[in-house]
């Protein structure tokens, strides 16, 4: 009788397992709290992998293991090994998951009640899909609209924000842009486009919202700042906020990025000025959309030939000119402003905005930004800096290696509670190492 109910006892626990290893992670993404009320959330990847997100800014990519239910991340944004962190997650639907990092926290983390609404609306003759995830309950809270950056990705897929900031009561609307996931279109790169789409976006959610919305605004990051400035001059909102952005145009990026990098390697002024004259090139030809210039640029090829600093050109575009590919460079970039003013949008912007920049920024180098963004704040327009140090595109800390490439490891702490704190309208700082430089 005993060795009946032993051998029973295993084929549940076989069977209740291999349930749990058929699981979808997707079922377990969201957002947890541990009993100091910190949150996590958990975000599905393309290759059933689950992205974990902590609030101060740690983030890893869990593996599922063998056994169906233990998940495991290394250090960084996808590292294996060593596990710094393990999550066992065993029923879909379950209230609670244990996940642990190394030197804490860890225990029990409790799923945080949340409202999901998904939808589709209209963009001209584009169906774009849409999702609200609010703070549970009838009170009005805070919300944004997430503006998408430069990728193809669907937001409603990558985006961890629509669940860490409702969890701490900030409602979050993400959706699909164009050509993407589940809308429709074409998909591009184009900021007065994609603007539209933003400002369909944002009267959706007011439509769906009614009383449930206490403040509205866009956020918009890396090219999705461009967007969402631009949306708020075209649509009733309260608030704007900017993550690692450009205040110039796609040219100007290009120029600061190649002298970044070309700084980054050791080079000086001497290579940055003829450097300059190959982005001055680079730049003409693409103001022409591809259609002048490019016997400029490969004179100057010509002319530099053998400079080391040459081969190492890389930039938004400039490097791949500079290699002859422009069929890349227009599939890379499809329908951008190469002239896109920037400071005039900016200046049009009439709500508070607020600017997260990282100083050590390799993509798009923040230094001219900043400098930009401190001449509207003497013009006293209301807009708020932040800087955070030794931190790149993405507000990532990172570790550079032996061949002198950076690591991203984890977002910089402060990044997201500073955005929370602001789109509520209380700061508490300080927020991590962020240097903080208020409107007048």
């Amino acid at each position: 009788m005993r060795l009946c109910t032993l051998l029973m006892g295993s084929l549940f626990w076989l069977a209740a397992n291999a349930a749990f290893a058929n699981e979808s992670p997707r079922c377990f993404v969201g957002a947890y709290k541990d009993t100091d009320g910190r949150v996590l959330s958990l975000q599905a990847t393309a290759d059933d992998s689950l992205r974990f997100f902590l609030l101060d800014g740690r983030t890893g990519l869990l593996r599922r293991q063998p056994d169906g239910v233990t998940y495991t991340a290394g250090p960084g944004l996808s590292d294996s090994q060593p596990v710094v962190a393990r999550a066992r997650l065993e029923a879909c639907g379950a209230a609670s998951i244990d996940f642990e990092l190394q030197n804490g926290p860890g225990g029990h983390w409790h799923k945080v009640p949340l409202e999901v609404e998904d939808t589709t609306f209209s963009s001209g003759d584009v169906r774009l899909k849409g999702r609200w995830v609010r703070p549970a309950g009838q009170q009005a809270a805070p919300t944004l609209v997430f503006v998408h950056g430069s990728g193809a990705t669907a937001s409603i897929d990558s985006v961890v924000w629509q669940w860490l900031l409702p969890a701490e009561g900030v409602g979050a609307f993400v959706f699909d842009k164009r050509g993407t996931g589940a809308s429709t279109g074409e998909f591009t790169q184009n900021f007065e486009i994609l603007a539209q789409d933003v400002d369909a976006a944002v009267r959706t959610v007011r439509r769906l919202g009614e009383r449930r919305i206490s403040r509205l605004g866009v956020a918009g990051f890396s090219q999705g700042g461009w967007i969402a400035p631009l949306a708020a001059t075209q649509v009733p909102v309260d608030f704007v906020v900017v993550g690692f952005g450009v205040a110039g145009s796609p040219v100007d990026q290009d120029v600061w990025q190649v002298a970044y990098q070309l700084k980054q390697d050791g080079f000086g002024a001497a290579e940055l000025a003829q450097a300059a004259q190959v982005t001055s090139a680079t730049g003409r030809f693409m103001l022409s959309n591809y259609r002048h210039g490019l016997d400029a640029v490969n004179a100057l090829k010509r002319k530099f030939a053998g400079e080391p600093w040459l081969d190492k050109i890389d930039g938004q575009y400039s490097g791949v000119v500079l290699q002859g590919d422009i069929e890349r460079a227009k599939r890379e970039s499809p329908g951008v402003i190469w002239n896109y003013d920037a400071m005039r949008v900016l200046r049009s912007v009439k709500v508070p905005q607020l600017w997260i920049m990282g100083a050590a920024d390799s993509v798009a180098p923040s230094a001219p930004s900043i400098e930009r963004l401190k001449t509207l704040q003497r013009e006293h327009r209301p807009i708020d800096i932040a800087i955070f140090p030794d931190t790149d595109h993405g507000i990532y800390e990172f570790n550079t290696g032996p061949d002198g490439k950076r690591h991203n490891t984890r977002a910089a702490d402060g990044y997201l509670r500073l955005q929370i704190d602001w789109i509520k309208g209380h700061l508490h700082e300080p927020y991590g190492r962020a240097e903080l430089i208020r409107h007048p």
